[in-house]
């Protein structure tokens, strides 16, 4: 159903309202839970949700399998739970409601009300048009550090498969920690890969920095986004990571590669920083999208190996990006109650004896 959403318009059925790019809902989210007391540096961690992007890869598959044009983020391929949702509720485990970000697109928002209708005052951002990772990163960004200029972010795109989610939360709580003693440096999740294939960034380790146990920190000696064939041989042959795109970093060192590495862009959406949050902020970030390209995080930044730039291998889980068909299938028939590959019609539950063991590294 297309409800001709827009900017400051309320929706008295669903009880929100648009004001500006930021989503303020009128339910009570914080009935039912639990007060959390947390560290000095869990309290200034804070998480962004990308959940913005078209998944035209995947739009046929989607619309034939599943019924529904809606980007694969917002489709329950598992359980009882969007991509989304999954993420959100994963994030949760280690980052508060109230400052957990997502960010979505003006024009999916009728896909994913329903689903976002719990998240805190000011904890959805809906940007106009998708331009891509670049801008929404940078637009989360600047309301994070609007809020709280000394945060670290965890950045989580929103169509992950993940089992044994616990280790992942152990893995960012490190990562995190890290970056508290190490403001300059940003770490990047990266997992074994299960093959050689080149629809995945790649991250080849240098030296080893610190670390215990099975949590080490490299250095990053080169990233590689989705190489050839021949490249994503060579990177598998020598033991090098898949990219999660799940990284942790200071804000402030995060804003400072957009301005090294993309400053036209980082100076188009620098003016918006006072009128954040104000009536302004609307028609101001309206006119900054309007006019830019599309800009990808990786290509134009992680591509150009800050100095920074460190690594984390993710042990204990199993980790997956679902931007393609092949993929979902693969897993689906691992991992699910039903051994079979979609098509579906309904969804598939996880089995309680799913081999996260088998897949952990020794």
């Amino acid at each position: 159903m297309n409800l001709g959403l827009e900017y400051g318009r309320r929706d008295p059925a669903m009880h929100f309202v648009i004001e500006g790019p930021t989503v303020t809902y009128k339910t009570a989210w914080h009935i039912g839970k639990k007060e959390r007391v947390m560290s000095d540096h869990k309290c200034k961690v804070w998480g962004i949700i990308l959940a913005g992007g078209e998944g035209k890869r995947l739009q046929s598959f989607v619309h034939l399998n599943y019924g529904t044009d809606a980007p694969k983020q917002f489709c329950t391929f598992t359980g009882t739970r969007s991509m989304l949702r999954h993420t959100i509720d994963r994030a949760e485990k280690f980052i508060k409601p109230e400052q957990l970000l997502t960010i979505v697109s003006k024009d999916h928002f009728r896909y994913v009300q329903d689903q976002l209708a719990d998240r805190p005052p000011g904890a959805v951002i809906v940007q106009p048009l998708n331009r891509e990772t670049g801008p929404a990163i940078l637009y989360s960004l600047l309301h994070v550090y609007q809020r709280d200029p000394e945060a670290t972010v965890c950045l989580f795109p929103s169509d992950h498969f993940v089992l044994n989610e616990q280790s992942l939360i152990e893995h960012l709580e490190f990562s995190s920690e890290f970056i508290t003693g190490n403001p300059q440096s940003v770490i990047l999740l990266g997992v074994d890969p299960q093959r050689s294939e080149g629809g995945y960034g790649w991250i080849v380790k240098g030296e080893r920095i610190t670390g215990n146990g099975t949590k080490q920190v490299y250095r990053v000696s080169r990233f590689v986004e989705k190489p050839d064939r021949s490249t994503a041989n060579q990177l598998f042959d020598k033991g090098n990571l898949w990219n999660t795109m799940i990284f942790v970093g200071k804000a402030k060192t995060l804003l400072a590669l957009f301005k090294m590495f993309i400053p036209t862009v980082y100076q188009a959406f620098w003016r918006i920083r006072d009128v954040l949050g104000s009536s302004l902020e609307a028609q101001i970030i309206k006119e900054v999208y309007s006019k830019l390209s599309s800009v990808n995080f990786s290509y134009s930044i992680l591509d150009k190996n800050p100095v920074g730039l460190r690594t984390v291998k993710l042990q204990g889980a199993y980790w997956n990006d679902w931007g393609d068909e092949d993929r979902i299938r693969s897993d689906i028939t691992r991992f699910c109650t039903v051994n079979v590959a979609p098509p579906v019609s309904l969804p598939f539950a996880i089995r309680s004896d799913a081999p996260v063991v088998r897949l952990e590294t020794p």
